[in-house]
């Protein structure tokens, strides 16, 4: 039996890439990076499933805490805006029912300019609903109601338990 013969060398111009092999590779990532990165909007549904979330529990937060403070909370849709206010007295006081204070959410949103009690859509995102949605004190909401964000699946609240789903 023969011993084995050793691999052939490799030829000495045959090893690695050209330079022009390099150059192109790297002209072909540059034109991608120009063209179809900037189309690429890689956070946005991110944005969307993020305010989705925190309407969501905007009003549930506004449905405990009527019932925790045993007042009227009202919710209101301006633009893309939810803004929170409670009532002043109780449900059985005269005057009750004039919304006069703010009702400041456990995390202000910071895209609202240091408004305490709203809660500000990004850019690009649309909220829908009603103007306004009161809860009781017993949790119950003055009407059904469905909110709408971009993209996302919608926010029912029913009327009879106040419930947010």
């Amino acid at each position: 039996m023969l011993p084995p013969r050793p691999l052939p060398a490799a030829p000495c111009g045959a090893r690695g890439f050209t330079l022009i092999e390099l150059v192109m590779v790297i002209l072909i990532l540059g034109i991608l990076a120009v063209f179809v990165l900037p189309r690429a909007d890689l956070t946005r549904g991110f944005d969307e499933v993020g305010f989705h979330d925190a309407a969501r529990s905007t009003l549930e937060y506004a449905r405990k805490s009527a019932i925790a403070e045993r007042r009227h909370v009202r919710v209101t849709l301006a633009g893309n805006n939810l803004t929170l206010t409670i009532d002043n007295v109780g449900p059985e006081t005269a005057g009750a029912g004039t919304f006069p204070r703010q009702l400041a959410l456990p995390t202000p949103d910071r895209r609202c300019g240091g408004a305490i009690h709203q809660l500000c859509a990004p850019p690009d995102i649309a909220l829908g609903g009603p103007a306004t949605l009161d809860f009781s004190p017993l949790g119950r909401a003055s009407a059904a109601a469905t909110y709408t964000v971009t993209g996302q699946p919608d926010i029912l609240v029913e009327a009879e338990t106040g419930h947010v789903r």
